[in-house]
C-alpha cells in the first residue's frame, strides 16, 4: 500500500528530496522540554473503524511551527527566517518563553541570568525580554506568535523552592523522595504561576501553548499538602505501599506496576481534577489580561491512543479537559517517539497516527481544535526527518481530515517545500 502510494508520487516527492536538501545548513538539537521521559509503560491501542466526518462550523487553523531556538544572530536574521516560515505557510509562530538547564540560549539574546523567562515579570528571573521583539515582528507580517509556557517545570522566583518540590514514591527504596517538579499544591507555586501567565500576555502574544509538564506521573505527589488534601476529600488514606500491586523489575532493570488498587485509580482521577483546576485558573488569568488570548495544551499521545493508561501514567484525560475552554488541543503526535516506545514497524506507526487523527475527529466539535504536532527531529540522533517521511505523517493526518497542524522542531534544516506542500 506504502510502496503504490510513493508510486504514484514519486515525480513529485523526488522534487520535494532536492529542493528540500538545499536547506541542509546546520544540525538542530531537541529542546529538552517539549517531551518528558515516563517510567516506561507502554501499549497499543486497540484498533478502531475510522469514524464518518462531520461538517461543522470552524475556527481558524493554525498551520504553526513550534521554535525552541532561532538559529539567527541578530533580529534581522529572525525577521528573514521568519518570512521564509510565512512563504512556507506557515500562519502561527509557537516560540519558547523559557529557559531552563540544558535549554540552548537564543543567539541573539543577551542574558542576564542564567534560567528564567524571555519576558517582563517578577514572578521568576528574567533572561532577556525578547518576546515582545519577537510578537512585533511576526505582527509585522501577519504571523500569529503563541508563547510556549511551562507549569510544573516553570523556572519560578520561590522564596524556598526546596519546600515546593512534589514527592514521588520510589519502588525501588520503597521511598519518598523530593523530584525537580514543582508540586501544584504548594500556593505559592499556584500565585507564581498566575502571575507569570498574566505577565506574558502584556506582552502582546496571541496564544499561549501550555506544555506537556502539567501532568502528575504514577508515583507522584506523596507531598504533605497533597496527601493531606486528598485524604480531607476522599476520606482515603494514601499509602504508596497499597497503590500498586505486583510491582516487578522488567530485563532493563525497570520498576514496573501489573496492577493498581481501587484506591490508586480515586487518586489518579483526583490528580486530574487538580491539574484541570489548575489549568482553568491559568487560563482564567490570560484571559482576564487578554479576553482574546487563544489557549493550546499539550496532550501526550497516550491521551488519544490509550487513554486508560494515559490517566494512570499520567494523571492526563482528554475528555475531562475538553470541558475547559481550550481553543486548540495540540496533540504530540511524535512517530518516531510513538514507534520506539511501542516497538511499531513503520507502516504501524503510520496508521496509528492515522488513526489518532480519526478518533480527535470523532470526538471534537470543531476540527482546527485539534492540532497535531509533527516530529521532525530524531530525539535520539539528532538527525533530521527524512523529507519523505515527515511528507507521509503530515499526508496521513490530511488523508483523515483538514485539522490544525505544527511541526517541531523548527530548523534551519526543515524541508519547507514539505511544510509548504502540507500548509495550505
Amino acid at each position: 500500500m506504502i510502496v503504490q502510494t510513493w508510486k504514484k508520487r514519486g515525480y513529485l516527492l523526488l522534487i520535494i528530496v532536492a529542493a528540500s536538501a538545499c536547506l541542509l545548513f546546520f544540525k538542530c538539537y531537541r529542546s529538552p522540554s517539549d517531551s518528558f521521559s515516563r517510567t516506561a509503560f507502554v501499549s497499543v491501542a486497540e484498533a478502531r473503524a475510522l469514524p464518518e466526518k462531520k461538517a461543522l462550523p470552524s475556527m481558524r487553523r493554525i498551520l504553526g511551527a513550534q521554535v525552541s531556538l532561532f538559529w539567527s544572530r541578530d533580529y534581522e536574521a529572525v525577521e528573514n527566517r521568519i518570512l521564509d516560515l510565512k512563504a512556507a505557510g506557515v500562519n502561527t509562530l509557537i516560540v519558547r518563553a523559557f529557559q531552563n538547564p540544558g535549554d540552548r540560549l537564543y543567539r541573539f539574546a543577551r542574558p542576564q541570568r542564567k534560567t528564567g523567562v524571555y519576558f517582563q515579570t517578577s514572578h521568576a528571573p528574567v533572561v532577556d525580554p525578547i518576546l515582545a521583539k519577537i510578537v512585533s515582528i511576526g505582527h509585522r507580517h501577519a504571523l500569529k506568535v503563541f508563547a510556549w509556557m511551562e507549569t510544573r517545570n516553570m523556572p519560578l522566583d520561590l522564596p524556598h523552592p526546596k519546600a515546593s518540590r512534589a514527592r514521588r514514591y520510589c519502588f525501588e527504596t520503597r521511598s519518598l523522595e523530593p523530584i525537580r517538579m514543582w508540586s501544584i499544591f504548594d500556593e505559592t507555586v499556584e500565585k507564581r504561576l498566575i502571575g507569570l501567565y498574566k505577565d506574558v500576555v502584556r506582552s502582546g502574544i496571541d496564544g499561549i501553548l501550555i506544555q506537556d509538564d502539567l501532568i502528575m506521573y504514577q508515583y507522584e505527589d506523596f507531598s504533605s499538602k497533597a496527601v493531606a488534601l486528598f485524604e480531607k476529600e476522599t476520606g482515603k488514606g494514601l499509602d504508596p505501599a497499597e497503590l500498586y500491586v505486583d510491582v516487578f523489575v522488567d530485563e532493563k532493570g525497570r520498576s514496573l506496576v501489573s496492577r493498581y488498587s481501587n484506591t490508586f485509580w480515586i487518586w489518579a482521577r483526583w490528580k486530574n481534577r487538580k491539574l484541570l483546576d489548575l489549568a482553568r485558573k491559568l487560563i482564567r488569568a490570560a484571559k482576564a489580561t487578554n479576553p482574546e488570548i487563544d489557549i493550546a495544551m499539550n496532550f501526550l499521545y497516550e491521551s488519544v491512543s490509550d487513554p486508560k493508561n494515559a490517566l494512570a501514567w499520567l494523571s492526563q484525560s482528554l475528555p475531562e479537559a475538553t470541558k475547559l475552554p481550550i481553543d486548540f488541543f495540540a496533540i504530540m503526535a511524535y512517530h518516531r517517539q510513538i514507534k520506539k516506545e511501542l516497538q511499531l514497524s513503520e507502516a504501524a506507526v503510520y496508521d496509528k497516527i492515522s488513526t489518532m487523527t480519526a478518533t480527535l475527529l470523532d470526538q471534537m466539535d470543531d476540527p482546527y481544535k485539534i492540532l497535531m504536532k509533527v516530529q521532525m527531529s530524531d530525539w535520539d540522533t539528532r538527525e533530521e526527518i527524512p523529507p519523505l517521511e515527515a511528507h507521509e505523517i503530515f499526508q496521513r493526518i490530511d488523508n483523515q481530515g483538514r485539522v490544525s497542524l505544527a511541526f517541531f522542531p523548527c530548523s534551519p534544516q526543515t524541508p519547507l517545500q514539505v511544510i509548504g506542500h502540507h500548509f495550505q
